[in-house]
């Protein structure tokens, strides 16, 4: 897939039609507009519109992923994507790896290591978003993060390093509680419904997220079912979960630019069974910034996994091979935590009987 163009489908009355190698949509007021398939990255969905079978099945088997949101806040969020690739040795290798618990561990403390230093680089540069006042300086939640970043090298399981993980977030979050102005009404992370505009954002934000992550995790060959960080749950894409960790806080930066640039409380409508949510013009201006987000994503910087970030351009380390990029999307960010994820696999553990790391890996740019 070599673009990110970003489809939002929210009016009720819209039609969507596959024509040739576009979709055709139509608006209830008239406009026609054809997208070409070619240059799409991922479809939103809000409410419902009409949408042909042959569409779904065109994104399906072209690894395009569609992310439905639920109606009116009703229900939860669904993540469509191509299915599994047939590169079957990734997958038997993530299925031996997740058997062996200091793999599990090993494979958990990075993950969680790399978000909590994104999460404390946030940090520092969240100060100028923020309307804080004297008895929330920023050095105590700097340090609570490098407490826990300490305190993580020793964690004895995969529920310890979990334990350190969403008591930083919590420090964060608390941080975030007294720091924002008061008219965005937020105490702290709720969800299902959220019951503020931060949380809105938040929740809105992580569910993109997970549709970008979970396209490049199926392309792959990955399990997405399958995680190290993120236990095994019915219905639940585990592995994709444990992926974002390390890029949530990118979410987190791009909520405050939008609470301090673009978005203000009449942008959110709140009802007691949805919660809080963006109206229509919200959703708009929303969308309009995610699109362009997109294009160069804030990047997480991790000395153990060899990342770094110039003006222009990034260096990418993985297995001692520094590869310069010059695509820092967040899309491409997504395969590159999934190649972090290879990577991690073949490093931790020993080789399994037969296996050939290299044999049927696809090549994600």
């Amino acid at each position: 897939m070599t673009s990110d163009l970003l489809l939002i489908l929210d009016r009720r009355d819209t039609l969507v039609r596959l024509e040739g190698n576009a979709l055709r949509v139509e608006q209830p007021d008239g406009v026609l507009q054809r997208v070409p398939l070619g240059m799409l990255g991922m479809v939103v969905v809000h409410g419902a519109p009409a949408v042909t079978c042959d569409v779904w099945r065109e994104l399906s088997e072209r690894g395009i992923p569609a992310v439905l949101a639920p109606v009116r806040g009703k229900g939860g969020v669904a993540w469509l994507g191509s299915g599994l690739s047939n590169t079957i040795q990734l997958r038997r290798q993530q299925h031996q790896r997740a058997g062996d618990p200091v793999v599990v561990l090993a494979i958990a403390r990075q993950l969680v290591g790399l978000k909590l230093r994104y999460q404390r680089r946030l940090a520092t540069g969240a100060a100028a978003l923020c309307a804080i006042p004297p008895a929330t300086p920023i050095q105590g939640l700097l340090a609570a993060f490098d407490d826990k970043l300490i305190g993580l090298a020793d964690a004895a399981d995969v529920a310890a390093v979990m334990g350190f993980e969403g008591s930083a977030a919590a420090a964060w979050y608390d941080w975030l509680a007294v720091s924002l102005p008061p008219t965005w009404g937020f105490g702290g992370r709720n969800r299902r419904p959220p019951r503020d505009p931060v949380n809105a954002l938040l929740s809105l934000g992580y569910t993109l997220l997970g549709g970008e992550m979970l396209g490049a995790v199926q392309a792959a060959g990955l399990d997405p079912a399958l995680g190290f960080l993120h236990g095994i749950v019915p219905g639940r894409e585990s592995l994709v979960l444990d992926l974002i960790e390390p890029l949530r806080p990118g979410v987190d930066a791009f909520m405050l630019g939008l609470l301090d640039r673009t978005l203000t409380p009449r942008h959110f409508t709140s009802q007691a069974e949805q919660g809080c949510r963006l109206n229509k013009d919200g959703r708009g201006l929303f969308y309009r910034a995610w699109a362009e987000a997109r294009w160069r994503w804030p990047l997480p910087i991790s000395p153990d996994l060899g990342l770094s970030l110039g003006p222009e351009e990034v260096e990418w380390q993985t297995d001692g091979v520094v590869e310069t990029v010059g695509d820092v999307s967040l899309g491409a960010q997504c395969r590159r935590m999934v190649r972090v994820l290879r990577a991690l696999l073949r490093s931790e553990g020993r080789e399994l009987p037969g296996e050939d790391s290299e044999a049927e890996e696809p090549d994600d740019g």
